[in-house]
This record gives C-alpha cells, structure tokens and sequence, in this order.
C-alpha cells in the first residue's frame, strides 16, 4: 500500500507521481504493499495462512527455401546448461499450479485484448514496477504470424519509418504446424532492414517433447537457411506447460545450444514468471535461464504508445517487454503485438528503411505508344536509382531540327509500379519530325542534378502504319545435311521506325507446328542478321520446315517481313515405341524403346507420359532401364497420375553423348483400372444448427473396404478449411458422417464433400463428390461448468462451438447466485482461448460468498453491435473453507463477547476474507466508505487506492460503532484518532486482545518501533506468543486475509484498544 495514505513529504510524492502520470495519458496500477513480509515464523518471525497460486495466460492467436542474410553478430546472454541444472525441478514437485482471475475493477475494467497474443490487461490491478533506470533501445519491434498474412516490403518500411527496428516471424508450432508466410514476412522484413529474428510457439509437457519441438523448429529453421546466430525466440503460454516448466524448458535449451543454436531468448507472460511485478509470482525460474533473456508481455493499457511505454518501462531487468497487442501500426490493415527493447537483441542489427531510388545511378529509358499519326509518344523510365535517392526524375527532349529551338524540360510523373511516365507531342514541339531527342536527369536527394542518359526516336505525323512498315530480303544459307541445321538471314532492313529486334519463329510441317520456335537473330556486321536453326530443336525431325521472319520496330511492334520453306535432310537418332503389359486391374503399362539408331551416341532414354484427360497437369518424366536384349523399359502406373483412365500419351526421346535430347516417337494407350464405386447423397441438411450428413450407398469394392473417407471444406477460402472424416458404417451397410460448420470455421455457402475408399491393401481411391449449400440461421453455443472447486467456491465456465450468423464480437456470461434474486449478478466478458472456445472464471467470493444454485447465462455482441441470448445452466456452489474459517475466533471469545460488539467486528471482518482488489465486494467496501459525509480530510477514495484502513473503518462502520475508532484511510493519521479517544498504545510488544487494532511500520524491524505507520489490520485471537489478524489489502494480491505474528515483531507500530460492550 502508499504508507496508508500518510501526509507530509510521502503524500507529496505519491500526489505529484500521479499526476505524471495521468499527464501522459497512461493508466498505470498503484503500488501495492510492497513492504509486507510474510515469510515463515522461522525465518522471519512472521505466518502466513494462505497459499498462493499461479496463473494461467492464454496462448498467442496464430516455407520453402529462402537464402538469409545474417545479422551482425550479437553478444550472447548466458543461459545456463542442464549441468548448472538441479536434477529436480522444486518447484514444479512442491508447489501446485492453480488458475489466477485478472480482477475487473469498475473504473477501468480488464479485459482480453486481441491480436497474436492474448493477455489480461493489467489495468489498475498490478502493481506499477516502473524500471526508470533501465536504457531503452531507440527502436522498437514487432511479432507476426500467419495471422498477419504477408506484409509487403513499403508496409515494413512503413513500420521502419515509425520506429520499428526488428520482426519476430513465428516459425513453428509444437511437432506439427510450420508458419506458410514465414518465408516472405522474413524476405521482406529483410529488404526493407528490419532485423528478423523467430520463434516457436511451444506446447511440450515434458523433456523429450521438449526436445523433439526444438528439433521441429531447427529444422524449420535450417529449410530456410537460417544462420545459427539468428536470435530464436521460445513461446511458452500453453497452461498445461506449467508442470515441470523449468526442467522441460531445460531439455529444449540444450538441445538447441546441441544444435548450434545458443542466440536463445524466452517470450511469455509476467505472471509466469518468478520475478515480475505482480502479485504473485509464476512457477519460471529466472535465475536458471537468466532474466535478461527473457522477453517478457504484460498490457497496463489495452492500447499503450510506444513512447508511453519506453517512459513506463516495465519489467526492464528482462530482455525486452511487449506492451500492447493493439498496435495500429498500419491501419486499416493489420494488429501488432508491440514491444520495447532493453538489450538491443531484437534490434541492434536494424539498418535505415531502404530508400527504392536509392542505389547505384541507373535508369532505363523506353518509347512506348509511338502515334505516327499524331505525332506522339510516351517516355517510361524505369530502374530509376541514385546514390543519394532520386528526389525529380526531369526528361529534356527536342527534336534534331533547328537545334534545341524546341527544347521542354518534362517532369516525369511516378507511377504505382515505380516507373516514371512523361507525354510528349509534336505540337509542343514546333510540330517538328524526324529524330528526337529524348535525355534523363535526376534530381537527387541533396539537390544535386544528375545527368543519367538518353535515347532518339522517330516522330511522324501524318503517317499510316504501312507507310512506316519495315522491309527487308530474308534468305536461306548453309543448309547442313550431316548436322541438320540451316541458316536465317535477313538482309536490306529499312525500317522507319528502327530496330529493337530481329525474330525468326520455325516449324516442322510434319506435324503443324507442335516443334514451333521462335529465334532471335543476331546483327552482323554488315548489318544484317543471322540465326542457325537445328533439327535437334524441332523434335530432331526431317522434311520441310518452314522459317518466317519478323522485325520488331522501337515502340516494340513486331511486324512480319516474309518467309520461305527449307527441306531438312540428315542422319537423325531412331526407335520403335511399343506398349506391353497393359494391366487393367493395377492400371499400369509398359514402355518399350527398341531398335534404336544414335548417330551421335546414346546416353539414356527417356520416355515422358500423362493422361489427357487433364492436359499435362500429371506429366512425369521417365527414365527408362537397358535391358539384356538391349531395349529400354519403363512401367508407367496410373497411381503416379492422379489415378487417371482412359487415354495416356508416352512420347520417346534419347539423350545423345553431347546432352543434346532428340524426339523419337510417341504412342496414345487406353489405361482402364478396377475402380470402387459407390454413390454420394446428401441428408439432413439443418439450417438452425449449419450440419448436413454425407451418405455412401452402393459401394462396389473389389478389393474390399477397409473404411471410407470423407473430406469436406467450405469453398469460400480454398481448402483452408479442410477436415477429414471417418465414415461410419451403418447397420444397412451404408456409410454416414455428419458434417458441421463449426468444424469448418462457421463458414457458409457452398461445401464440398468428396468420397474416397481404402481397400483392404491400403490403397485409396477416389470415387465421387458433391456440392451443398450450407445454411445456418441461429446463434449456438455450447456452455460447459469445470473445475467445480466445492473447497473455495470457484469454477470455470467454458464455451464452445461459438457462432452467430452475424458474427460474435464479444461472449459475455451473466452469473448470479439464487439467493436474494439477482443483487450479485454479475457480467463476465469470456477470453478466447487458443482452441476456439472461450472461458470464463466465477468466485463466490464475487458474488457475495453464496452458496447453492448459481444461474450461468450466455449473449453474444454480435457483428452489427446486437446483443442475443443463447442459452443458460445452472450451476451447485459449496464454499467449505469459508464456512470453517469464518468460526476461528468464536473458540477465543466468550458467549457475551461473541454476542456483543466484539463478536459482531470480527464476525464482519472475517466474512471479508479472501475479498481481493477490483472484486465487487471490494467496490463496495470503497462505495460504503466514501458514503458518509464528511469525509477524513476530504478526500474520497478510489478504486485504485491502497485500501487496508479502508476495510478496518468500513468494518466498524457496517456495524453502528465508528464512535470506538474513528474513521480514516491513513493509518498514521488514523492513530492520531486513536490517541484523541484515549485507546492507543505505544508499546509494540504489547500483547493485544481480540479486537484490538493493530498497527505497522515496515520500514523498522526492530522494537521499540516509532516510526511512520503504513498498514493496519484487526486482531482476530492470541494464542501461545502469536497474533493471528484480518487485514485488508494484504500481500501482493491485495486481499482480506489472516496473518500470524509472534509478540513483539518488529514491524508492529502499537495498538489501539476499542472499548467493546
């Protein structure tokens, strides 16, 4: 607590931090009692009755090859080896692991937040644990996932010009999920000088588990050609993590440091962690793994700014903080998880956001949409880089007549595809024809106008496209009959509009032009062009081919000149092609090459093959195997082809001793196959709960039936959706699965179902489908009660199967108890857990600490911002612990006392107990205090205030008896009450009564203490030299709760002594 509100110089400082505070517009949690002590007796004359408990977060809401480049080396933190490692893991043997509620308060009230990673908003519940010490780095980061999709290099620009100096791109997930997007989110993060670093999304429960997801993830790692000293980042948030944490993780961090991989850091949340700023303290050991290696998520504000949260600097011993998972970054287009960086880790190999233009000097000029008629054309400039950047692209341009008479400087305008464009007409030119002259400057960065090139163009007006059509002679030359090739040329060019290139497309007429290519002809020179056409080209085919040519004029308009017709005759490699073996059950088919004739020697033969029923979208390249007899055999197998029947085409080719692949032959088989059969028809197709059922009647199987399958997925989004079922079979001896939207995403529209059959070989074959159109008109959800704890009066709430036609924006779960109607009811917004579903956690001790028959409700928000019921159950509720502690003082008092003022203070105050910060009851404890006017020097408390003198004058107060104690918020003012009353001792080693008041100072330990007291509580019994109390605001939860002392502690300040009746 703030020193229980004390004026003097501590108020001034408490008052004037706040006001910092708010001036930055950054709700930021009190101070709790930072100063309680409550180790054992032994050790610290102190007893603690109440176990803590540690919580549990909800998991982060989520790759050929790529050649990386390598960051620039960092300095490694150390992690320690399993050898530094106690065998046994105390923590995890000894200290359970339970679940921790985030506490509404109602001033602020926490609330999920969405994005990668879903944490608790600390609100105004967690303590501030401010690090003003700590160096921040200038730049921050940010963490994607597929969730993010592909993020463009001028979007990662965009985040580098806002200060984001590095990405961590996910990986991985447990043995199973590779992230698809990871290689382009690290290609362009890398073009646009972020540093990339990655992580894994962990969900092991034990050492080899550990180690098998760190080999998942290495391998992950390595198929993009990682550099080991790539900083490689360990998720962990899955609850069902907790048990044996430290030891497993151990396991995972050697065999990654085995690896090579020893740049190793820790992402998770606050609360797990053993050294945090919370209230209790998570089951990480960060001694172990070093706490500057950790990268460590807490959310004070649901949408914190950077620049905030580089002045709050929270968790600043670790390696970094992630503050918000609601940064708009790129808005309208994607969430970020935001995070600061302490150790330079994430960012320190960061480089300037790359500037396009910005390179060694270059720029390519093109004509384009020359308009003879018209007299006009288009310059684009393209590649267009400076050493400084390029600031103006300018484009000079005159015609050759009467020098630069006509000279126009013309801006270029920069088009969405990065090229420049500038329009130029004659008219602006004089009206002048003939040559252009068209230059390229740059204007660079620094203002510097630099020179780049220049290029000519023909200008005509008036002019029809025949008029300017090229012409030239086309010949054919050195027709080799041993080689089979031949000589293009094409001569006497005019071409008025100039030549960017010379094409000579040729064929075979054997067989229309299925050997078509087209050629590029060389300029010789003399002026002409040449190209040499080979028969090995052209399926290594003899007989007349025919050869045409074309020239392609400056604006790139290709014009044809002639052609001619050139018999080919030469020594060609031959074959004979047959098929054996034609096998209708397998569906298979041999290849035979024999009597072959290789001229210029044979290396393999390869015998290509597809179906065409589906073009060549099954082709598979064979090679076939000598045999003793000299052949050549291959099998080709259906299996290999989709499975395909009917008409095959195997083609014949040879490899010769220069790698040159000559065309044999070709061959069309019909492929038949023993195939299943079976017929698909769709049933029950229910619009109220978006379910229809897939039934296979019919089945013909000549193989047997091992079981059937049935795929299925939405077509809106591919097969993202894509779920496998099993069958099952029916007692007519159909088979029939029942298929569900909410197994596909809750999509709607038309689903495909598709039937596959497995014989009682294994094989799999395909048999039929069908579309259906799947409707769904009523909001469901499915509400289950767990971990019903009948001990301490709490459960969870857990909703599956969540849909709504208009979409759900927010689950909210209205609970109350049956006693006294609805006056605890209370509404719960549910947190979206990794699996879908959404949970929410209920305490008796927020609901008045009743017992029996609670009522669970669900809504929906939905999409447009309408609230709908859902449905309702009820709930048992028994409290034990709280009946049998309630009735500890009773054995200490008297009949009379019990019954008296003495027994009705500390009956109030014990019914308080577990009572915990932002909790309903204590919103009433501070609405009750505030009520009665005036208030203790004026001030009315807040939510957010340290509330420990709050609870001990409400509990007087509640009963009729402010007059024994007063009323106050600030202990040290408090005791001041209690001199004027006459009640106070100043002897700290007194020994107090039941009901008396009793009173610290924690910035003493030792007796007599006179300093200034900072909390206070209510003596509940004495018993052999120890004090037990009832204290509000206790511990790092800020509870009601019994504590031990021995007489005399040091810390106590003194008593107050009520005079009960």
């Amino acid at each position: 607590m703030i020193k229980g509100m004390k004026m003097r110089k501590k108020d001034f400082i408490y008052f004037a931090s706040t006001a910092v505070l708010l001036a930055a517009s950054v709700q930021v949690a009190h101070a709790d009692e930072v100063g309680m002590k409550e180790s054992a007796v032994a050790e610290s004359e102190a007893v603690t009755t109440q176990a803590s408990s540690a919580p549990v977060v909800e998991e982060k809401q989520e790759v050929g090859t790529h050649q990386y480049t390598a960051p620039a080396p960092v300095t490694e933190l150390p992690v320690t080896s399993s050898e530094d490692t106690k065998a046994d893991d105390p923590q995890a043997e000894t200290k359970p692991i339970s679940t921790e509620e985030s506490i509404p308060s109602s001033e602020s009230t926490a609330k999920p937040v969405t994005g990668g990673t879903t944490f608790f908003n600390t609100g105004s519940n967690a303590p501030a644990s401010r690090s003003t010490d700590v160096a921040v780095q200038p730049k921050s980061f940010v963490d994607v996932s597929s969730h993010n999709g592909d993020i463009s290099i001028g979007d990662y620009r965009t985040l580098a010009n806002k200060g984001v100096g590095g990405v961590v791109v996910k990986l991985t997930e447990d043995i199973w999920y590779k992230n698809p997007n990871a290689e382009n989110q690290i290609r362009n993060a890398q073009a646009a000088g972020l540093q990339v670093s990655t992580y894994h999304f962990s969900r092991y429960t034990s050492e080899e588990a550990a180690r098998a997801e760190a080999r998942f993830y290495i391998a992950a790692a390595q198929r993009l050609n990682l550099p080991k000293n790539t900083l490689m980042v360990n998720d962990f948030e899955d609850a069902k993590m907790q048990s044996n944490i430290n030891r497993n993780t151990q396991a995972w961090v050697d065999e990654m440091r085995k690896n090579g991989y020893t740049n190793l850091m820790f992402y998770t949340s606050a609360s797990w962690l053993d050294e945090n700023n919370l209230r209790k303290k998570g089951p990480v050991n960060t001694a172990q793994f070093g706490l500057q290696n950790f990268w460590v998520a807490q959310y004070p504000s649901p949408k914190l700014s950077v620049n905030d949260a580089k002045s709050l600097r929270y968790n600043g011993k670790a390696g970094a903080w992630q503050f918000t998972s609601q940064a708009e970054l790129l808005p309208g287009k994607h969430l970020f998880d935001h995070s600061v960086d302490y150790t330079g880790r994430f960012t320190a190999n960061a480089k300037p956001a790359a500037d396009p233009t910005e390179g060694n000097l270059s720029g390519k000029i093109s004509i384009v949409n020359n308009d003879t008629m018209a007299g006009r054309f288009d310059v684009v400039i393209s590649n267009v880089k400076a050493p400084n950047g390029v600031r103006i692209v300018s484009v000079p341009v005159w015609s050759e007549i009467g020098g630069q008479d006509d000279l126009v400087w013309y801006t270029a305008n920069r088009q969405a595809n990065g090229t420049y464009t500038v329009n130029v007409k004659a008219t602006d030119h004089k009206n002048s024809t003939g040559l252009y002259n068209i230059h390229l400057y740059y204007v660079q960065n620094n203002g510097q106008m630099t020179g780049v090139g220049g290029t000519t163009t023909q200008v005509f007006i008036g002019k029809t496209s025949e008029q300017l059509k090229p012409k030239a002679s086309f010949a054919i030359e050195n027709n080799n009959t041993k080689n089979g090739t031949f000589d293009a040329v094409i001569t006497n060019i005019s071409a008025p509009l100039g030549v960017k290139e010379v094409l000579v497309p040729s064929w075979s007429l054997e067989k229309g032009q299925d050997d078509l290519v087209w050629h590029k002809a060389t300029k010789q020179t003399d002026g002409s062009y040449r190209v040499t056409i080979k028969a090995s080209e052209h399926k290594g085919n003899k007989g007349n081919y025919r050869a045409d040519a074309y020239i392609v004029d400056n604006s790139s308009n290709r014009h044809y000149i002639a052609e001619k017709v050139v018999s080919v005759n030469y020594a060609r490699p031959s074959g004979v092609l047959t098929i054996e073996n034609n096998n209708t059950v397998s569906g298979t088919f041999d290849a035979v090459v024999r009597n072959i004739v290789a001229p210029t020697g044979l290396k393999e033969v390869l015998v290509p093959s597809w179906s065409l029923a589906g073009g060549q979208d099954d082709l598979i390249w064979h090679k076939a195997t000598r045999q003793s007899d000299g052949s050549y055999r291959v099998t080709i197998k259906a299996t290999d082809h989709k499975n395909s029947t009917g008409k095959y085409r195997a083609d014949a080719y040879i490899v010769d001793d220069s790698n040159k692949r000559f065309y044999l032959t070709e061959k069309v088989v019909e492929v038949t196959q023993t195939r299943p059969s079976a017929r698909l028809s769709i049933e029950n197709n229910n619009a109220d709960l978006g379910t229809f059922d897939a039934v296979i009647r019919n089945i013909v199987a000549p193989n047997g039936v091992k079981e059937v399958l049935v795929p299925s997925w939405s077509l809106v989004n591919g097969q993202d959706d894509l779920v496998w079922h099993k069958a099952t079979r029916q007692s007519d001896g159909s088979y029939r699965v029942t298929i569900k939207s909410s197994e596909h995403k809750n999509s709607l529209g038309n689903y495909r179902a598709d039937v596959y059959i497995v014989d009682n070989a294994n094989q799999r074959h395909y048999v039929t489908e069908t579309i259906v159109d799947v409707k769904h008109n009523k909001p469901v959800g499915t509400i289950s009660v767990i971990n019903n704890n009948k001990e301490t009066g709490t459960f969870d709430v857990i909703i599956s199967n969540v849909y709504s036609p208009k979409g759900v924006r927010t689950v909210q779960v209205p609970t109350w108890s049956e006693v006294n109607g609805q006056d605890d009811l209370t509404w719960y917004e549910a947190t979206r857990q990794s699996d879908g579903t959404y949970k929410v956690s209920v305490k008796a001790s927020d609901h008045k600490f009743s017992t029996g028959t609670y009522h669970v409700h669900l809504y929906y928000i939905q999409g447009d911002g309408s609230q709908v019921g859902v449905g309702g159950t009820t709930v048992q509720v028994e409290n034990r612990n709280f009946i049998t502690r309630n009735q500890l003082y009773l054995k200490h008092l008297s009949a009379k006392d019990a019954d008296g003022q003495l027994g009705r203070v500390l009956k109030a105050a014990s019914s308080l107990i577990g009572v915990d910060t932002g909790s309903p009851e204590h919103l009433k404890l501070v609405r009750d205090y505030n009520s009665v006017h005036p208030l203790p020097v004026g001030y009315p408390v807040k939510n957010t205030d340290d509330w420990c003198d709050v609870f001990v004058t409400t509990v007087f107060q509640r009963e009729g008896l402010s007059h024994l104690i007063g009323r106050e918020c600030g202990v040290e003012r408090h005791i001041q009450i209690f001199k004027h009353l006459g009640i106070w001792n100043e002897n700290g080693a007194y020994a107090p009564k039941s009901g008396d008041i009793i009173t610290f100072n924690w910035d003493q330990d030792s007796q007599p203490n006179n300093g200034f007291a900072d909390h206070i509580g209510i003596v509940e019994y004495v018993e052999n030299g120890l004090i037990h109390t009832i204290e509000g605001n206790s511990g790092y939860v800020g509870t009601v709760k019994r504590n031990v002392y021995r007489i005399g502690h040091g810390n106590i300040r003194g008593f107050a002594t009520p005079r009960y009746r």
